[in-house]
């Protein structure tokens, strides 16, 4: 048998002689595994002391809404008791000027002594020394101290 002679090809480095590969980079991204694609994506970090900060904030903003609504009540209470006053006091004042034009106080007091009254001056005065005895002291326990300080912050 007769040996076949060996075909070499030469490759010349001339411009033109090859096809490039052309680059596919829009599918290899979107033929990437799920996987891959959340490694990708951005993680946000929370951080628990700012969202424990912001979570005493918006109680604190409540406590705050709250007692604002407990001051305007309170206030509107507080003047419609001040009218309530004003009023009375009127009315007290007039029923005096009714009372003192009405009786004749020398009449009143000539009756009275016809009844037997005495005058303050001829009266026999007594004293009567009384004395209190000793009042134990209260002590107030922590706790007891904790709550009257809370209740008074936030009533």
């Amino acid at each position: 048998m007769a040996r076949q002679a060996d075909i070499q090809y030469v490759a010349y480095p001339v411009d033109g002689n090859a096809a490039r590969k052309m680059e596919t980079t829009s599918t290899r991204r979107n033929a990437a595994p799920a996987s891959a694609r959340r490694a990708q994506q951005k993680v946000i970090a929370v951080d628990p002391v700012a969202v424990c900060g912001i979570v005493l904030a918006v109680m604190m903003l409540f406590a705050m809404v709250v007692g604002l609504v407990q001051y305007r009540h309170n206030l509107q209470q507080t003047r419609q008791m001040s009218a309530r006053v004003q009023q009375l006091q009127q009315e007290n004042y007039q029923l005096q000027q009714t009372y003192r034009s009405g009786y004749d106080l020398e009449e009143i007091e000539r009756i009275a002594m016809e009844a037997g009254m005495v005058p303050a001056e001829n009266m026999e005065r007594v004293r009567i020394d009384m004395s209190q005895g000793a009042q134990e002291e209260v002590r107030m326990s922590f706790w007891d101290t904790v709550t009257s300080l809370l209740t008074g912050i936030f009533a």
